[in-house]
């Protein structure tokens, strides 16, 4: 029988032995299900998390006035509805950039609504614009500049990318905007701490706080980016949902050639759980490149964008009369509501900046800082568990924002209260398209009303006076 040496093993008829030594870890107390270093402190989005935990102590009997969530919660409008139902058939593999026709009407839109010189290959479509704001900072060299506060997932990305997240103060008498002069001393900074700042990271109007700059704050601040070299990410997300007083303005129009703007359906089409986020990313070589690597990263994580969803996104950036009233009047409401909590807030000596858009409040509750003191709450995590536990109201720490753990300022979401009372289903939908009908008797906040009283009235809205209500209550126990 004939029998060779391979490799520290026998041959036998050609089949090699299987040697079954069992072999040592490579490190003391290894695991096979060990977590990489990235990820082993990492916990869920704050958003997320408060979200399930909210629905968890509402599915317990609790009532809970949810402020931790920042979901538009009006109906979808009729035309994606049918987009959507048309296209449910459609399950082939798309485009990893996205449909042609979505791409060409995103960059349209862009065009029309915001006056950026967008061409359709220019812009990524992905299943929300979270993993494509992941994906870009991946994908462009350097560290990140995060302004304080800023989104809850901004710093976790950066940091699971493998690079440093960069703080950058704002200005806290400016509706905590960011400076061109911040910006600066935080480059500064970084380079003499050995960081490489090479992408800056804004969102406008804010979350947590609403805020937005004006047209010459929008342009300083991208002149500056262009001239210390920065990829400029500019999240837009909640874009269409100005208030009115103050107009939107992209950083693209100032600095095109190294601005990347991201959008989405889920703020002003309602449509969050759809999943549908784009990227506009800047024309040339560099954009070129920049978008091949988007689209070389997607193809091994998400692929593509669900074609039924893609379906409904190409009607919603269609020319559409009918759907720029239903955006304009979901815009309406949301300020009105916004505007009534913080005169409200006000009203209880809470201070809080006014917001220029979105859904969100920031208020400040640091003049009680030695009441809540006396109380244990010197946080303002403590501030955020006080409050659900004792007073069932859910919110957001400034802690989760970037903030430091002493800053007593939370995140108030107020998307959700619109909702009417103790109707669901067909009821509930046409108790919202009612008070969307009514939205364009409401104030646009140029008028030095509070937003609280319109042609016809005052809006019903329990959900938002049960709020305020809380907040009085509570604040009037700190006056005690």
């Amino acid at each position: 029988m004939r029998t060779r040496a391979h490799g520290g093993g026998m041959l036998k008829h050609g089949v090699a032995r299987i040697h079954t030594t069992t072999r040592k870890p490579h490190a003391t107390g290894a695991t096979p299900l060990g977590l990489a270093a990235t990820v082993r402190s990492l916990p869920p989005s704050a958003t997320l998390r408060m979200n399930e935990l909210v629905a968890a102590r509402r599915g317990a009997g609790n009532e809970i006035i949810h402020l931790g969530f920042g979901q538009a919660s009006f109906p979808l409008s009729p035309q994606l509805r049918q987009a959507i139902a048309d296209a449910a058939s459609q399950t082939a593999y798309p485009p990893v950039l996205g449909l042609p026709a979505l791409r060409a009407a995103i960059a349209e839109y862009l065009g029309r609504t915001r006056g950026l010189a967008v061409a359709a290959d220019q812009i990524a479509v992905a299943p929300g614009s979270k993993p494509l704001i992941y994906a870009l900072v991946q994908v462009l060299d350097g560290d990140v500049l995060l302004p304080v506060p800023s989104w809850v997932s901004y710093g976790p990305q950066v940091r699971l990318a493998g690079k440093r997240v960069i703080p950058v103060a704002t200005d806290p008498d400016d509706h905590l905007g960011l400076t061109p002069e911040a910006l600066g001393h935080a480059i500064a900074r970084a380079r003499h701490d050995g960081a490489d700042p090479r992408i800056l990271v804004v969102n406008s109007p804010s979350n947590p706080t609403g805020g937005m700059r004006a047209p010459e704050g929008v342009e300083a601040l991208a002149l500056t980016a262009r001239a210390h070299g920065l990829a400029l990410i500019s999240d837009e997300i909640y874009a269409e949902l100005a208030h009115g007083w103050r107009e939107h303005v992209s950083p693209a129009r100032f600095y095109p050639e190294g601005t990347i703007v991201t959008g989405g359906l889920s703020k002003a089409f309602s449509a969050g759980g759809w999943r549908l986020g784009y990227a506009a990313v800047p024309g040339g070589d560099a954009g070129r490149r920049l978008i091949s690597a988007v689209r070389a990263l997607a193809s091994e994580i998400w692929s593509g964008t669900a074609v039924p969803i893609q379906a409904a996104a190409v009607a919603a950036y269609q020319p559409d009369p009918e759907l720029d009233v239903y955006v304009r009047r979901s815009a309406r409401l949301h300020g009105h509501i916004v505007a009534r909590f913080q005169a409200g807030l006000a009203e209880a000596s809470v201070v809080c900046a006014r917001p220029a858009g979105a859904f969100y409040l920031y208020p400040d509750f640091a003049r009680w800082r030695e009441q809540l003191s006396e109380r244990g709450i010197t946080t303002s995590a403590a501030l955020a568990h006080h409050l659900l536990d004792e007073w069932g109201i859910a919110t957001l720490p400034a802690s989760e924002f970037g903030e430091a753990p002493k800053a007593l300022r939370l995140r108030l979401a107020t998307s959700l209260l619109g909702e009417p009372d103790g109707l669901a289903g067909t009821a509930r939908e046409e108790a919202l398209w009612d008070l969307l009908a009514r939205a364009d008797g409401l104030g646009d906040g140029t008028a030095s009303e509070d937003g609280a009283r319109t042609p016809g009235g005052v809006l019903a809205l329990p959900a938002l006076d049960r709020a305020i209500g809380r907040f009085h209550d509570f604040v009037a126990t700190l006056r005690d």
